[in-house]
């Protein structure tokens, strides 16, 4: 009685580790179907045929094995997998694989580790590659960095090996966009500050957002073309797809990288010298780390009044003074202009600089300062808004450069604004 339960066990283990076998054999074929783009992806049929042939005649195994193993091999690939409810969950901004089983996603501002994981590298190898295919990218160890956009218009990055120690995978998805109201309401403004923000986006004043990765700025130039004047003819320029944006009249141009073969680039310094041919009202620039700046400021100075760009900067006085002047020297039509020439093309261009910051224990999101570039009697950034604690207050500085040129447009600016509490009271 004992050898027969013994070798029933024996025979169960040995048809576990067939089963496991063919398995393996199954990924494999899909994973080099995925790579060779021989089978449309989104068509689940098509690909468990495929592989119910493949097992049948490679694994010699009967139809109803085969249908077995290939319907829990396709449960890898469908949909979005096991971050499914996390693409699905409107309030999730930012989901981040750091490797198969280690998961993390931010929710509403509060970063979380998700309870599900990957089975194991190359299930999550084959999933990158899905993502890759669905966005008509290339992801292998001749390419083994990408960042594409998913059908939901996500911006995506991933990294595999040999430039990574393991797959990674991180996703921008859009989320609901607050009103500057509602800013003003949970404090990432004050009541003043908001105002302001808000009659400098009307009044059409040339904004620079800066702060560090995570800290909201393309989420705030969402928020604020949502102020844009219904006769306003925007124009987005953008490295990757990622402003959730959708306003009357948008234009959105999107950089492209090179082909495999190294042709079919379009830069950001492209799009913006072809977005200032276009005649647009406003020019918004999700993001400039080089030399396309150069365009960016010219648009500024040459009648795109109320455009908008981000920099990733400490504190608005570095942004002016040392990360502008750096990617200045980066652009062939600015490389000759010396430290000062660069400092004025900067000036003359930007008016406010908005410095936002996220709280690294709660991921809490809010505005820390509000500044305006001054142009004389010399160059400098003056502080017209800082925080302090849980809201913002005003410096006293009277910003007469934004106020003197938002005249044209009709904006009236309450003084009362930038008046400085008495610090005696």
């Amino acid at each position: 009685m004992l050898n027969a339960i013994q070798s029933n066990i024996w025979e169960q283990k040995q048809e576990s580790k067939k089963k496991d076998e063919f398995i393996l054999l199954a990924r494999e074929y899909l994973t080099d179907q995925i790579q060779n783009k021989t089978v449309d992806i989104i068509d689940d049929n098509s690909i468990f045929q495929r592989m119910v042939n493949y097992l049948v005649n490679k694994a010699d195994i009967n139809t109803q094995q085969a249908n077995e193993i290939a319907d829990e091999v396709l449960i890898d690939i469908r949909g979005y997998g096991i971050i499914a409810p996390l693409i699905n969950d409107p309030y999730v901004s930012d989901i981040i694989v750091h490797k198969e089983d280690d998961i993390t996603y931010e929710r509403l501002g509060e970063k979380h580790t998700y309870h599900n994981k990957f089975r194991d590298r190359q299930h999550l190898m084959m999933f990158i590659e899905k993502l890759a295919f669905l966005s008509k990218a290339r992801i292998d160890i001749s390419n083994p960095l990408a960042t594409f956009t998913l059908p939901e218009g996500y911006r995506t990055a991933v990294a595999i090996p040999p430039v990574a120690v393991t797959p990674t995978i991180a996703i921008r998805k859009f989320v609901d966009m607050p009103t500057v109201d509602d800013l003003i309401e949970n404090g990432y403004f004050s009541e003043e500050a908001g105002a302001f923000f808000k009659a400098a986006i009307k009044s059409k004043r040339n904004i620079l957002i800066t702060g560090g990765m995570g800290s909201g700025k393309t989420s705030l130039i969402s928020i604020a073309s949502n102020l844009f004047d219904e006769e306003d003819q925007p124009l987005l320029i953008e490295e990757v797809m990622e402003v959730p944006m959708n306003i009357p009249h948008l234009r959105r141009l999107v950089a492209r990288p090179p082909s495999v073969e190294g042709t079919g680039e379009v830069t950001l310094a492209n799009l913006l010298k072809q977005g200032l041919m276009m005649k647009p009202t406003r020019l918004i620039v999700s993001e400039v780390r080089d030399g396309a700046i150069f365009h960016m400021l010219q648009a500024m100075q040459v009648g795109h009044e109320g455009s908008m760009s981000t920099v990733h900067a400490n504190n608005p006085k570095e942004a002016l003074f040392k990360r502008i002047p750096m990617m200045l020297s980066m652009s062939k039509e600015a490389v000759d202009l010396s430290y000062e020439e660069k400092l004025s093309f900067a000036a003359s261009g930007i008016h406010l600089i908005v410095h936002l910051k996220q709280d690294p224990f709660t991921g809490k999101r809010y505005c820390e300062k509000i500044s305006e570039v001054i142009e004389e009697p010399k160059i400098d950034v003056k502080d017209i808004f800082i925080r302090k604690g849980e809201t913002m207050e005003a410096t006293g500085h009277i910003p007469k450069r934004t106020i003197d040129g938002a005249m044209t447009y009709g904006v009236k600016y309450n003084t009362s604004w930038f008046e400085k509490e008495d610090s005696n009271v």
